[in-house]
């Protein structure tokens, strides 16, 4: 049987203190970018981890590199949506005040 490791937390990282509105002036992607790259390093990792068995990959390997690959997914689908709703909502601020 294949050793599993286990999956470093991306959120760990992330403290509940952290500002999303740095100093008021604007917003902080830095934690979407920072916790975006913890994934990808993860499924990184989980490639090179099944690449490096060759033939003697399993299934749950398998399984564990679909999770962290849709993690990844809907994390980076979710940084996206929260990106373009701010440019819709700042558009629509910046085209009230010119009217």
């Amino acid at each position: 049987m294949s050793q599993l490791t286990p999956t470093p937390d991306p959120w760990a990282s992330i403290s509940p203190t952290t500002k999303w509105l740095a100093d008021r002036k604007g917003v902080s992607f830095a934690v979407l970018v920072d916790a975006l790259e913890t994934l990808t390093q993860i499924a990184k990792s989980k490639i090179a981890q099944i690449r490096s068995k060759q033939s003697a990959m399993s299934i749950a390997d398998m399984f564990d590199l679909q999770m962290a690959m849709n993690k990844l997914n809907q994390f980076s689908e979710m940084s996206t949506s929260v990106i373009s709703s701010m440019n819709s909502a700042i558009t629509s601020m910046a085209r009230n005040l010119k009217s």
